[in-house]
């Protein structure tokens, strides 16, 4: 009919708006419980060993503008969850430290680690220890247990460990937020260069990892 307007049909959703549209459903609280229990895992389970917190919490802070995550308030519950898995990791060494590490997972695995690090917990650095453990996937599962089991003091400890975990939470949230602003400010070229650089870094990563085992299991096996 003439001078009628064409009938507008729904526009097809594109990926992104697949994406935003997800995000925008995920529950804040459940963000937030999520990043609590692997923060606490970390310390308190040999967590970290299997998942590295700051994947979780990078990702979860990315999320702030979409999700209606909270960045501070995230960072609070980051560094809560942080402290009470170093505490519990704390008291599991005091009380079953050398059982645990008779454990075979462990002492074949991170032997070398412990007798490395367990020196160190005992001299006027062990504060420092505890605090800069935070930010190794390696020390921040076994640290807070091998205090506990040197003897380290309660007090002195619960302070290096908040310190740590307070400084770890502020860094690894300040890291997503501010990433995730970048990220929608560039342009699509941008991101398939950056998508590219993280799986090839990943990629590198998970060959080293594979390579440092296989080294460690030739001379046992001799």
């Amino acid at each position: 009919m003439e001078g009628s307007s064409p009938i507008p049909f729904p526009a097809k959703p594109t990926h992104d708006s697949v994406v935003d549209g997800f995000i925008q459903s995920l529950d804040p609280w459940l963000i937030y419980a999520l990043v609590a229990a692997l923060t606490f895992g970390e310390s308190a389970a040999f967590l970290s060993l299997v998942l590295p917190g700051e994947v979780g919490l990078v990702a979860a802070a990315a999320l702030s503008n979409s999700a209606e995550v909270d960045p501070l308030l995230l960072a609070a519950v980051a560094t809560l969850g942080a402290l009470a898995g170093g505490v519990v990791g704390y008291v599991i060494g005091k009380r079953y430290g050398p059982r645990l590490l008779q454990w075979d997972p462990i002492a074949r695995r991170l032997g070398t680690e412990i007798e490395e690090l367990r020196p160190s917990l005992v001299g006027p650095g062990a504060a420092g220890l505890v605090a800069l453990a935070r930010f190794n996937q390696v020390t921040r599962a076994l640290v807070p247990a091998l205090a506990g089991m040197v003897g380290m003091g309660r007090t002195r400890f619960a302070l290096a460990n908040g310190l740590g975990a307070l400084v770890w939470a502020g860094v690894f949230t300040s890291i997503g937020y501010f990433a995730a602003e970048w990220w929608q400010s560039t342009s699509g070229l941008i991101h398939a260069i950056a998508a590219a650089t993280l799986v090839a870094g990943f990629g590198g990563w998970v060959l080293m990892r594979r390579r440092r085992r296989r080294s460690v299991r030739r001379p046992s096996s001799v």
